[in-house]
């Protein structure tokens, strides 16, 4: 009995280190934006993502995975990992990337933002999906 509750008491405690942050504890919700360039003609259509999170909370790890283009654009990467990005703040994060437009056109670009956030010593995972506008052309 007292190994069981040993055990028990073992995986209450990694439980417990293993929540991810409360989104509600602080009223600055994390959320995350993606934007892209409007582009006269066919070619490099120049895109952002940007992560922020609440006041006291920041950015451990972050990246941005393309869901689902137009279909007259090509992502050139599916992943633009953390390495990528152009901004690394401790409350906010920004990644520049480039979709290829074939014709023109008119649609949306679907992503995925992907991050590790902290508040004190507690971190956890989150996931905001993220939607652009793409126009080429007229």
């Amino acid at each position: 009995m007292k190994r069981f509750l040993g055990v028990l008491v073992a995986c209450a405690l990694a439980l417990v280190a293993r929540a991810p942050v409360r989104a509600d504890e602080d009223a600055g919700l994390p959320h995350a934006t993606m934007t892209c360039d409007h582009a006269d003609a066919p070619g490099r259509v120049r895109c952002e993502a940007e992560a922020r999170v609440g006041a006291g909370e920041s950015i451990a790890w972050g990246d941005v995975t393309i869901v689902r283009t137009p279909a007259f654009a090509d992502a050139l990467r599916g992943r633009i990992g953390p390495h990528d990005a152009t901004t690394r703040e401790a409350g906010a994060w920004r990644w520049a990337f480039a979709l290829v437009a074939r014709r023109k056109g008119s649609g949306e670009l679907e992503g995925r933002v992907r991050l590790v956030v902290c508040r004190d010593k507690t971190c956890g995972p989150r996931e905001l999906p993220v939607v652009a506008h793409v126009g080429v052309g007229d």
